[in-house]
């Protein structure tokens, strides 16, 4: 058997390869230029969580605790 050029295997591989970097470069593009705007009214909602704990809390839900099941 002759070998023909390139195989249909490859070709449909290097097709594919191809439709899915132009749909990924074609949505980064347009994610790049869709603009998305916060209003002050959503802004507002939007500050940072403190990260420290406060072990206060969990004193006082461990006595609670405590308090609840007789100990």
């Amino acid at each position: 058997m002759k070998k023909r050029g390139i195989d249909k295997d490859i070709v449909v591989l290097l097709i594919s390869t191809l439709i899915t970097i132009a749909t990924w470069v074609g949505l980064e593009v347009y994610r790049a230029y869709v603009n998305v705007s916060v209003t002050t009214e959503v802004e507002k909602h939007l500050k940072p969580i403190d990260s420290t704990m406060n072990i206060k809390v969990f004193e006082q839900l461990e006595r609670i605790k405590n308090e609840h099941s007789g100990n």
